[in-house]
């Protein structure tokens, strides 16, 4: 269990009502009326409920998202379907391995609402859509989250409810008349993660701020303010005995910021990884499973369905425990009951737009960082419309069962690992900035459609494949998140990074919408690789436009007013915005 040490009380510059006042207001304790063990017990809850929930949650995008339900959703699609042009004879089965050099699928085709589609465009429409929604659920939920007695109770909410729609699936078979109902359980079931994973980050703040090195130097900033409002009080106080209190007072809240985004940072990343942690460990352990389930099944959905049933059984399950830790305490319930305004969903949705409005105004003053989420927005669309795209081309196209689907999935993370690590390696030795290094990344991801158009033709290759994109996008992710840290205010990390996740959320519609148009007008899905190299390009002026330097002091100049501010109105940092 994590230990928090003894944290020295500040001086007695105030009267012992005012000190009780400030140590509740910045948090020392869960809750007003808690003790300090109870404070201990309730922080050592809440970062086990974090860590459960990314284990119990994580596996539905490794295994489901990425993996089963494109791959299902062309399934049901297929075996609905007829083949193009006559539409007439039934589509055979993919995924029967067997597909060798220059052998490709024919097109399947499949009638809704009057209209013929391409499977996979099929698929790749329905993955758009859910995306797109998720977006304005995360968005919308922006007030929601930030009530940690509503943000409990939508956590688990949505949590059963995705859940519930995974294990859904088993009972729709193919054969179903009512089989593009699946449209609606995908949709529901990714909005339901994305909605969840909005609940699950913002309790990363609050336990940052209470993390035993960030009270310790929290203690020492109220310290510092106390000393330095004493000696502006005092009029016999000297300048030079006033210049070095406001000096102390600039380096304690330096101290903080940096304490506190550390604290934060780690906890997050520790909860990333043991959620991949879980999610490689069950698609390893699916991968027996898949494969046994699809000898001699006629119905081709029956594995992918248990597999996604098998996530959302995971997910629910997982969900109990860290819903029970996750729980606000009585002390913090009370406080909020008796200090919450009657709010309207529509008044809470409305105060996530505006936040994000607000956020969005800053672009005159961090143009730098505006320029960088332009070229974040085209790229995380480009990753993740290389997962997808891949996935269904190695399903339709090189015909590769389910069980080598699975083998790609393990092998894309763990080569994310490795590349996570070896290009800060190579970025040391080349003397490159990381800028540059992400501008190099980029430039080596062109090789992932141009080897999809030109030469995938095998299995071996897009195994291969696998392992080159996994190598690049994981040391991508780290770099990105590295390089637009130093383009945000670090008192105001959590906020920025908030824009930084709707980006990714926003944008990742846009790609596979559009592979699914060429898919569709061409009836192959191998020219939407090159929608891939197109953005690709596009992106390379946008980032490289970035003026790290000048975006980094434009920064370092928004953070000191933040502190400034924060310094005459005794309040933390991250607090500045209520005042």
């Amino acid at each position: 269990m994590l230990s928090r040490p003894p944290v020295e009380p500040p001086d007695s510059a105030l009267s012992d009502g005012e000190d009780a006042a400030l140590l509740s207001r910045y948090g020392r304790t869960a809750g007003p009326s808690d003790t300090p063990e109870q404070s201990e017990v309730a922080y050592t809850c809440q970062l086990r409920g974090v860590y459960a929930y990314s284990i119990a949650s994580e596996v539905f995008p490794i295994v489901t998202g990425t993996l089963l339900l494109p791959v299902l959703l062309e399934t049901y699609a297929r075996q609905n379907g007829v083949l193009a042009p006559k539409k007439v004879v039934a589509c055979p089965p993919s995924g029967l391995g067997g597909a060798g050099e220059g052998d490709e699928a024919a097109r399947c085709v499949v009638r809704l609402a009057g209209v013929w589609l391409d499977t996979a465009s099929f698929s790749l429409i329905t993955y758009s859509a859910s995306v797109f929604v998720q977006a304005l659920t995360v968005i919308s939920m922006g007030g929601l989250a930030d009530d940690p007695w509503m943000r409990h109770r939508l956590l688990t909410l949505f949590a059963a409810s995705g859940s519930i729609l995974c294990i859904l699936f088993l009972f729709l078979p193919s054969a179903s008349a009512v089989w593009p109902l699946c449209t609606l359980l995908a949709l529901g079931a990714n909005v339901a993660f994305g909605a969840s994973i909005v609940c699950l980050n913002s309790y990363l703040p609050d336990l940052g701020r209470r993390h035993p090195t960030v009270l310790l130097a929290q203690a020492a900033l109220l310290n510092a303010r106390q000393s330095y409002a004493r000696h502006r009080r005092e009029s016999v106080t000297s300048s030079n005995t006033l210049l070095s209190a406001s000096q102390h007072l600039a380096r304690a809240t330096d101290a903080y910021t940096t304490a506190k985004g550390k604290a934060t940072g780690e906890i997050s990343a520790r909860a990333i990884a043991v959620g991949y942690g879980a999610g490689i460990a069950v698609l390893v352990a699916l991968l027996p499973v898949l494969r046994w389930l699809g000898e001699g099944e006629v119905d081709g959905t029956w594995p992918l369905r248990v597999g996604v049933a098998i996530s959302g059984l995971w997910w629910i399950i997982g969900t109990i425990p860290a819903s029970i830790w996750l729980r606000p305490t009585s002390s913090i319930v009370k406080l909020i009951s008796s200090s919450a305004k009657a709010t309207s969903l529509r008044s809470h949705i409305a105060q996530g737009w505006r936040g994000l409005g607000k956020m969005l105004r800053e672009w005159r003053r961090l143009p730098a960082t505006f320029v960088f989420l332009g070229a974040w927005f085209i790229l995380s669309d480009c990753f993740a419309t290389i997962t997808s795209t891949a996935i269904l081309f190695a399903k339709t196209t090189l015909n590769l069962p389910t069980s080598s689907l699975v083998l790609i999935s393990i092998l894309t993370p763990l080569a994310g690992l490795v590349g996570a690590l070896a290009f800060p390696i190579l970025q040391h030795r080349l003397h490159l900035t990381t800028h540059r290094t992400l501008l190099l990344l980029v430039s080596l991801a062109t090789i992932i459609p141009l080897w999809g158009l030109v030469a995938l033709r095998t299995s071996t290759q897009m195994y291969l494949l696998a392992c080159v994109f996994g190598a690049i996008y994981g040391a991508f992710q780290a770099l990105m998140r590295a390089c637009f840290s130093e383009l945000i205010p670090s008192s105001q990390s959590a906020q920025w990074f908030g824009v930084y996740s709707v980006t990714d959320k926003g944008s990742s519609f846009l790609g596979p919408l559009l592979v699914a148009y060429v898919t569709q007008v061409t009836g192959d899905i191998r020219h939407g690789f090159w929608v891939i190299l197109v953005l690709l390009l596009a992106s390379l002026p946008v980032l490289a436009k970035v003026d790290m330097r000048r975006g980094s002091e434009d920064a370092e100049t928004f953070d000191r007013e933040i502190k400034a501010l924060a310094a005459d109105e005794e309040v933390l940092p991250e607090e500045v915005d209520d005042v």
